[in-house]
């Protein structure tokens, strides 16, 4: 998370007071040619702390991420929210998954407020 860049843009718009709308892109690189891309999920094995280092070769662009959400108020206690998020994997990506690289990811959130 240290040895990373996230350049992003952000566009939220609300086109009636029950909606909004949110759109973002983030290019993710390296900061340095030499660094290793830290993938895991935390704390949760002692002999490696649930992060290993990936070596990229000298590549340093990680990905383009879009993501876009929608969240519906349908009255004061319920909302919904649809979410879409898509990673264009780049060149240190393809060094190291060089059969695929690209990823998908979505839901919906039913939300009750009470």
């Amino acid at each position: 998370m240290v040895n990373s860049e996230d350049r992003f843009a952000m566009l939220t718009i609300r086109p009636h007071k029950a909606v909004t709308v949110r759109g973002e892109f983030h290019a993710l690189r390296l900061s340095n040619r030499n660094d290793l891309w830290y993938v895991g999920g935390g704390a949760f094995q002692p002999w490696t702390f649930g992060y290993i280092g990936r070596n990229t070769s000298g590549a340093r662009s990680l990905a383009n991420q879009y993501d876009t959400s929608v969240d519906y108020n349908i009255n004061a206690h319920f909302a919904v929210t649809a979410y879409l998020g898509y990673a264009q994997g780049k060149a240190a990506m393809h060094t190291i998954y060089p059969k695929g690289t690209d990823g998908k990811f979505g839901y919906l959130e039913l939300t009750y407020k009470f």
